[in-house]
């Protein structure tokens, strides 16, 4: 069958379960009970984190409790969580779709798959370790552990693919270094950074340092977990488009953009049962590209994520963006400073100065900062207080992420 008759087959029995939710059938009420074309979800109603929030916790549910078989939440640190219900279909059709992403990693029966990711409500390693054992291989699901253990398993598992955000490769690379240990010992061919942004300097600076490939994964909870997945070409991000339909739209009209234009990604659920999701704003910035990968595949492929619809900050009516920001740090330091670093945002940052703070490897490096304030002044024309702080303050024996930006109340 052709593919977008499968997508509108798809996305009629998503609507249809969806109006058996209290959060759909109010929002849908006014709007045809099937579509003609896979077009007219263009014109179905925006749903936000916010209509998600306001109807915590049964309300965006199209189930029976008692049919659901797990639930997992967002991992936003701020409000009240967002909520994905998962029936035993849902669990087997996602875990066969995403599976898919895996295998095109180069995941085989053969396979011994490392998570450096935080198990439990989060959906990101449990989902993803389904998949992947849907294909025969071997999952050892460290979670958070100490870089130790971690290493301790890597090299007696002999494991060959590694899962962790950007930030926790240059964490393990540090102690691999500092405690001697050489990459020889270690049998990684590759590594999969989800879970934060990153650009092509920070994956190719992994690359080199780790010697593996570094593929990039994306998902979010509310929809699922691992639903764009790169190619051996690594020229964007290939849609697990039959299970879950991309678009973007201009984040402040709504108006659906085409090909090649960046804006904020939306995404309808097409085979979710439990809590499926009509038009979600994820509040990602990417772009839908154009033509076919040379792979061959003809699924829907957008760029990278590039930065959140809500990133941006103003200090004293100049636009700061933190991604950007962070890339300039790194230049400036080099291989000088350790590679977690916050910018501390006061209630009052307009008035008070903002904060960074990082760590230098080697305390002689201490005119370091000096270099770097005057860089971001005359990058930024703001100037901002630069700190040495403890590594120990990051407690990366804790979290696999590390949150970049911070807002700090006043007492």
């Amino acid at each position: 069958m052709e593919k977008s008759k499968i997508q509108l087959h798809f996305l009629n029995k998503t609507l249809s379960d969806a109006r058996k939710s209290l959060l759909y059938r109010k929002k849908l009420k006014k709007f045809p009970q099937k579509l003609k074309s896979i077009s007219e979800l263009a014109n179905l109603p925006l749903t936000t984190k916010k209509d998600l929030r306001d109807h915590y916790p049964f309300a965006s549910l199209a189930v029976p409790i008692k049919d659901v078989g797990e639930v997992h939440t967002s991992s936003g640190t701020t409000g009240r969580a967002t909520l994905s219900y998962l029936i035993k279909d849902d669990l087997e059709t996602g875990s066969a779709a995403i599976s898919e992403s895996w295998k095109c990693f180069g995941i085989t029966e053969k396979s011994r798959v490392q998570f450096m990711m935080s198990y439990g409500l989060f959906s990101g390693a449990p989902l993803n370790t389904y998949a992947i054992q849907k294909l025969g291989a071997l999952v050892i699901p460290a979670g958070i552990q100490s870089a130790e253990k971690q290493v301790r398993m890597l090299i007696d598992f002999k494991v060959d693919t590694i899962v962790a955000t950007p930030g926790y490769y240059f964490y393990l690379y540090d102690y691999l270094m500092e405690n001697k240990i050489s990459l020889k010992k270690l049998s990684l061919k590759r590594g999969i950074a989800a879970g934060e942004i990153y650009s092509e300097d920070v994956r190719k600076k992994i690359e080199s340092k780790l010697n593996i490939e570094i593929f990039d994964h994306y998902g979010l909870c509310e929809v699922n977990t691992g639903i764009a997945y790169e190619c051996k070409y690594r020229n964007g991000l290939h849609f697990l488009d039959e299970y879950v339909f991309p678009e973007i739209i201009d984040p402040a009209t709504g108006e659906v953009l085409p090909p090649g234009r960046e804006g904020e990604l939306v995404l309808t659920s097409l085979r979710k049962k439990a809590s499926p999701l009509i038009r979600y704003r994820t509040g990602d910035i990417t772009s839908i590209k154009k033509g076919q990968c040379r792979c061959g595949r003809n699924s829907i492929r957008i760029e990278r994520i590039k930065r959140k619809v809500d990133d941006v900050f103003f200090i004293k009516g100049i636009k700061i963006c933190p991604h950007e920001l962070k890339e300039h740090i790194f230049q400036v330091t080099g291989d000088k400073i350790y590679n977690d670093i916050k910018i501390i945002l006061k209630d009052d940052y307009n008035k008070s100065r903002p904060e960074i703070l990082v760590t230098l490897k080697n305390m002689s490096d201490e005119g370091l900062l000096t270099i770097l304030k005057k860089s971001l002044k005359d990058r930024t024309l703001l100037i901002f207080d630069i700190k040495h702080i403890n590594r120990d303050y990051f407690q990366r024996g804790y979290n696999n992420k590390v949150k970049f930006v911070e807002h700090e109340c006043q007492r």
